[in-house]
């Protein structure tokens, strides 16, 4: 089956519909296409000589990275039939592209990359330490979602983390687990990190980071790193780089341009550690939910910062107090009932 995405054009012998799933040979994964959207509106935006695409599959990312990008990049997969359908992918949109077939952890253990993608089926754990020491940027995706999030005792083992997030927070808190745990890495080899975007969407988490050398930038990253009611150690800081987010341009015939450019003005706005959950509070209060909308309205118009945030439809990012955020709800709630 021929597929197009963005400016490639595919051949992919299965066609997987619905997440992750239980696919096993080379498929083209459709619920993955925000995912690698968000890879070629970052690289559009950064200066990039070379890149690797970890686990190519069958090479549709590394293809776009070279048709919308124009960056060189390694196309590798362990699987020697992916490698065949990667050549053959190559030759149908008539580009040139370096094809290995390797496992990834070698192959960036002899080379150095401006950018690496890793993105495997589950954990990307066995793939960060050799990804910091070979790359300047990293993208980095989980679907190993409900451990991340601290729902099951895997996140111990996995991710060296204590986190039991509350399912409302889960999203959230899973990202900055994941976070956490690439910023300890880091610093072991006395490299910081620094987020530039920081997503969840449907059934993974993907982060994408700076890989910042040298003493001080490890002692910097430490000071992020830290633990918060719920466990840890999770990473405290930005979820996302803002000068970034502020200056970058969608790039032309994205497949998802308008889910992206609504979640681009989310993510300009994601200030501040967690958010309010209005179910939750107003569960609390034993009063009906209002609308964030209106929630927000009233923030601003007590002097406060409020935003929506990427995590929940029903969710508030602000600076103001609990206290406070209690006593809109009920405010909002009193005019209503």
């Amino acid at each position: 089956m021929i597929i197009e995405e963005g400016s490639a054009k595919i051949y992919a012998p299965t066609v997987n519909l619905k997440g992750p799933g239980k696919i096993e040979g080379i498929f083209y994964n459709r619920e993955m296409v925000f995912n690698r959207d968000t890879t070629i509106f970052l690289l559009y935006n950064l200066k990039i000589r070379n890149a690797l695409d970890g686990m190519a599959a069958t090479g549709v990312r590394g293809i776009r990275i070279i048709k919308e990008c124009g960056i060189d990049t390694v196309l590798n997969d362990k699987n020697f039939e992916a490698v065949k359908i990667i050549k053959k992918n190559l030759e149908l949109n008539e580009i040139r592209g370096r094809v290995e077939n390797r496992n990834v952890n070698a192959l960036m253990a002899e080379e150095k990359f401006d950018y690496i993608d890793i993105d495997p089926f589950g954990t990307p754990v066995p793939y960060i330490d050799m990804a910091i020491l070979s790359g300047k940027i990293l993208g980095i995706t989980a679907t190993d979602t409900a451990t991340l999030a601290g729902r099951n005792r895997r996140v111990e083992r996995r991710y060296l983390s204590n986190l039991r997030s509350p399912s409302h927070l889960a999203h959230e808190l899973g990202v900055r687990n994941l976070l956490g745990y690439v910023a300890r890495m880091a610093v072991r080899f006395d490299k910081g990190i620094a987020p530039i975007l920081s997503i969840w969407y449907k059934h993974f988490y993907r982060v994408y980071v700076r890989i910042l050398p040298g003493t001080s930038k490890a002692k910097d990253t430490l000071k992020n790193v830290d633990y918060c009611e719920f466990g840890g150690p999770i990473w405290m800081g930005p979820l996302h780089e803002f000068s970034f987010l502020s200056r970058a341009k969608i790039p032309p015939n994205l497949p998802l341009e308008k889910v992206l450019r609504k979640h681009l003005e989310i993510w300009k706005q994601e200030k501040f550690f967690l958010y309010y959950h209005l179910p939750f509070l107003s569960k609390k209060l034993r009063i009906s939910t209002p609308s964030p909308k209106v929630v927000m309205e009233k923030l601003k118009e007590k002097g406060y910062e409020a935003y929506p945030t990427q995590f929940s439809s029903q969710g508030v990012r602000t600076n103001a107090s609990l206290q406070e955020i209690k006593n809109i709800l009920l405010s909002v709630s009193s005019k209503y009932t």
